[in-house]
């Protein structure tokens, strides 16, 4: 199967594509992720099994969670679990989300 020519929703940059996460932002702009304050977030693997965690960037403490809402470049991103290991975000329309389990919305201020 030939996947179309991917770019990242954030900067435009050429992306690789794939079936899972069709609109993915590359990491350079997951890297710009804030809060509903401007706060910069920071996202990691609890561990090599699995598992989200993420903080407001330069705090200690991590917190657990399936799904985050926040914002990249000011626009709403969910961010989560990549399949096989690693965190993915993915641009999301104004919708409410109340079907995710473990949702935690950081976008409003």
């Amino acid at each position: 199967m030939i996947l179309p020519d991917h770019h990242c929703p954030g900067c435009g940059a050429a992306q690789k594509a794939f079936p899972r996460y069709p609109w993915h932002f590359c990491t350079d702009c997951l890297g710009l992720a804030r809060d509903g304050h401007g706060q910069p977030l920071e996202f990691a693997n609890a561990s090599l099994s699995g598992g989200l965690l993420w903080r407001v960037g330069g705090q200690e403490d991590w917190q657990g969670a399936t799904h985050v809402l926040c914002r990249i470049h000011d626009r709403p991103a969910l961010v989560h679990e990549a399949r096989f290991g690693g965190v993915v975000a993915e641009p999301v329309p104004e919708l409410p989300l109340t079907h995710l389990h473990g949702l935690v919305d950081l976008r409003k201020a």
